[in-house]
């Protein structure tokens, strides 16, 4: 069975996706992606968020691939929008549903190859763009 919110095959998204994570926190370069990484992951997966959100990860997104806003700006710009005692919004899904109805993606984690630095960047680039034209549509 494929999962149902990405398609990739046999659910082994959720594998890679953590298997990437400890690719990146133990080193900087694939880490420079982190950000994408999160964020297109979260698109594709959106039974994990509420509406609010995935549209917030979705224009989060935006501003990392058309508007090529840094990490630490973004950070700095959102401080108290994410702050979890002033947010107005809950990021968590409280029944667990997807709340877009897309079931395959052009891109998946499983097309982002990991065999160095470069072609992992890369391959998360292409991946977060793909997802953030597809996103843009829904």
């Amino acid at each position: 069975m494929n999962c149902p919110e990405c398609g990739a095959f046999e659910t082994l998204c959720k594998a890679r996706f953590d298997e990437f994570l400890v690719f990146e926190f133990s080193d900087m370069g694939y880490g420079a992606v982190h950000n994408l990484t999160v964020a297109t992951y979260m698109i594709q997966h959106s039974s994990k968020m509420s509406i609010e959100g995935w549209l917030y990860e979705r224009d989060l997104l935006r501003e990392f691939i058309v508007e090529k806003k840094s990490p630490s700006l973004i950070r700095q710009q959102v401080k108290d929008a994410v702050d979890s005692g002033k947010r107005t919004f809950k990021f968590k899904s409280k029944d667990g549903l997807p709340v877009i109805n897309k079931s395959t993606w052009t891109k998946t984690i499983l097309d982002v190859r990991a065999e160095n630095r470069e072609v992992y960047c890369a391959d998360v680039i292409a991946w977060a763009r793909a997802v953030l034209e597809e996103a843009t549509a829904i």
